[in-house]
């Protein structure tokens, strides 16, 4: 890992660079900062990727108790987060270490060391990004980990079918959502993951007849809703799950409704430090699709894709663990559970 400070007064606005590693070197020469500011727009190997927030802290430092508000503004889907520390991080045992809001992707900058007991998370904090469309990010130029040029591609793994699950995301894409279940009729397909935001869910089928029967609805692309499952306006019967997404897609309407799914997709984080300690986890994991009304007869709805973990390391002596998990498709156990999502990458690149 190449940790040569690039001088010039960082203050913000719009920045181009040739890779996140340098983008986050930049920011090194910025004054300590007790709060995050708005920089402007970001363009990383000649791509266009929003807009980003910044925070840079001084000296070594302990979260003992996260602070969300000293990391991390409130600004949802449109912009990137980095937070870059110029000297040692150590996050404890039992903090998580996450925006309260989605991001179109966070990078960690630790120039020493970074000690984490905790967890580092991008789970269920994929963006809704379609105003912004999704390009390839490039995290570092030249060899980390075996790997050249590493990068976030802009398309992740495609969505899954009525009935399947997602397609895992490869070399550090995120996954596709899983489709919603099929009870006979009415499921949706899941939707392609980003390289913002892992891939929504469908919704699931739904179970009997009736004249008023309506189908579900697929998962939105661009990290958007989960599907809404299928139901009908009169009747008995069961309604099918509503799929993974932002928000979750709602459960089908029927004598015994299905839930709606869960909120969230798989986001994107990329953490470089100059030397890795600790027990902790990092992660980027998706959401659950709904349960159906009645498993035995309706479709459970698609689970969300998992987003993108890389960790870039000048060493590693530490047992940190990292996780890119599809979310579960609903009423997993029932005849006709949704699909899951596909996992999305969980990756070290050490030296």
């Amino acid at each position: 890992m190449h940790l040569t400070g690039i001088l010039g007064g960082f203050a913000g606005g719009d920045l181009a660079a040739a890779d996140l590693e340098v983008a986050a070197q930049k920011m090194l020469s910025a004054p300590n900062m007790s709060t995050p500011a708005a920089g402007g727009t970001l363009t990383i190997n000649g791509v266009a990727l929003g807009s980003y927030d910044y925070v840079v802290k001084r000296g070594n430092q302990t979260v003992s108790t996260f602070s969300e508000s000293a990391w991390f503004t409130g600004t949802a889907d449109t912009r990137s987060a980095f937070c870059v520390v110029d000297g040692d991080l150590t996050i404890d045992a039992g903090r998580v270490f996450r925006p309260a809001n989605r991001k179109l992707f966070t990078v960690l900058y630790v120039k020493g060391t970074l000690t984490l007991n905790g967890e580092v998370s991008m789970s269920q904090r994929g963006a809704a990004h379609s105003t912004i469309a999704a390009g390839a990010i490039r995290i570092a130029t030249g060899i980390r980990g075996g790997v050249s040029n590493p990068e976030i591609p802009a398309a992740g793994g495609a969505g899954g079918a009525a009935g399947a699950g997602g397609t895992a995301g490869a070399d550090g894409g995120t996954g596709g959502g899983g489709g919603g279940g099929r009870s006979g009729t009415g499921a949706a397909a899941g939707a392609a993951g980003s390289s913002f935001s892992g891939g929504t869910g469908g919704g699931g089928g739904r179970g009997g007849s009736s004249t008023g029967a309506f189908a579900a609805t697929a998962g939105a692309a661009n990290g958007g809703a989960g599907g809404d499952g299928a139901g009908w306006t009169g009747g008995g019967g069961s309604g099918g799950g509503g799929g993974a997404g932002n928000p979750g897609g709602t459960g089908g309407t029927a004598g015994n409704p299905g839930s709606d799914g869960s909120a969230g997709t798989g986001g994107v984080l990329v953490v470089f430090c100059n030397a890795l300690a600790g027990a902790g986890t990092v992660t980027a994991d998706g959401a659950a699709g709904g349960d159906s009304g009645n498993a035995s007869v309706a479709g459970g709805g698609g689970g969300s894709g998992g987003g993108s973990v890389t960790i870039v390391a000048g060493s590693d002596g530490s047992t940190v663990s990292v996780s890119a998990a599809a979310g579960s498709g609903g009423s997993a156990t029932g005849t006709y559970p949704g699909g899951s999502g596909g996992a999305g990458t969980a990756r070290k690149l050490v030296a």
